[in-house]
């Protein structure tokens, strides 16, 4: 799996590789590697606030595709 994830307005926030997601920062320009066992879910909101509102809930799956 392979894939860029993009916000709901269509940027592009990350890239997907099978269990790592790369993130490049928009000011130096360099990336980072985030290793996972695994995407469970991906939530939308429109805080920080974890506590608050009911989030879009989009399953991330590979059969999704």
């Amino acid at each position: 799996m392979n894939d860029f994830f993009r916000c709901q307005c269509k940027k592009i926030v990350c890239q997907v590789v099978e269990d790592t997601i790369i993130i490049k920062c928009r000011h130096c320009k360099r990336y980072v590697h985030i290793n996972t066992k695994g995407i469970n879910s991906i939530q939308f909101k429109l805080t920080a606030d974890t506590g608050k509102g009911e989030p879009q809930i989009i399953e991330f799956d590979e059969c999704d595709k």
